[in-house]
C-alpha cells in the first residue's frame, strides 16, 4: 500500500517537473529562433547602411524599394546602380545591381536574395537642415514581428 502511495506521489511530481523542463526548453528554442532571425537583421541592415553611405545620388526611395548610384564601384561589385527590391510574394529582399540606371532589372524577382521572411521594407531620403545631404531612413520588419530601422548619413551624397 505505501509502494502505491510513494509511486503515484512521485509520478505526479514527475509530471510537474517534465513540464516545467518542457516549457524551459521550448522557452530557449524560441529565444534561440528570435535571436538568429534578429542577427539577420542586423547583418542586412549593416551590408545596406555600408552601400548607401557610398551613395552618390539617391534615385528612388518608396516602399519595397531602394535605387542608388554609388561614387565608386567595389572589388566584389563592378556595377555603380544599386536597387534593394523586396518581392512581396516571397518576402525575399534583393539586391540587384547594373553597370547603368535603364540597365537595372525591372523585377523583383532577380538578384541576389540578402533576407528572407521580410514583411515590410520601406526606404526615405530626407533632407537634413536643409543641407543637399540626405539622412537615409530604412525601416525593416520580419515575420514574427521584429521591427528594426536605421539611420544612414552618406558620405559622398552630390559629390
Amino acid at each position: 500500500m505505501e509502494m502505491i502511495i510513494v509511486i503515484v506521489i512521485a509520478s505526479i511530481l514527475g509530471t510537474f517537473v517534465f513540464g516545467v523542463l518542457t516549457k524551459s526548453l521550448s522557452a530557449q528554442i524560441a529565444m534561440q529562433k528570435r535571436k538568429e532571425r534578429d542577427d539577420g537583421a542586423i547583418m542586412v541592415l549593416e551590408k545596406i547602411s555600408r552601400e548607401v553611405k557610398e551613395a552618390k545620388i539617391i534615385h528612388n526611395t518608396a516602399s519595397n524599394q531602394l535605387i542608388f548610384e554609388k561614387n565608386v564601384t567595389s572589388s566584389t561589385d563592378g556595377n555603380l546602380f544599386v536597387k534593394f527590391i523586396r518581392n512581396t510574394s516571397t518576402n525575399e529582399l534583393r539586391r540587384q545591381s547594373s553597370a547603368t540606371y535603364g540597365g537595372l532589372p525591372g523585377n523583383d524577382t532577380s538578384g541576389n536574395v540578402i533576407a528572407e521572411n521580410v514583411t515590410v521594407f520601406t526606404s526615405d531620403a530626407l533632407p537634413q537642415y536643409g543641407s543637399s545631404v540626405d539622412i537615409i531612413i530604412i525601416d525593416l520588419e520580419l515575420d514574427g514581428g521584429s521591427n528594426w530601422n536605421t539611420k544612414i548619413y552618406p558620405r559622398n551624397y552630390g559629390l
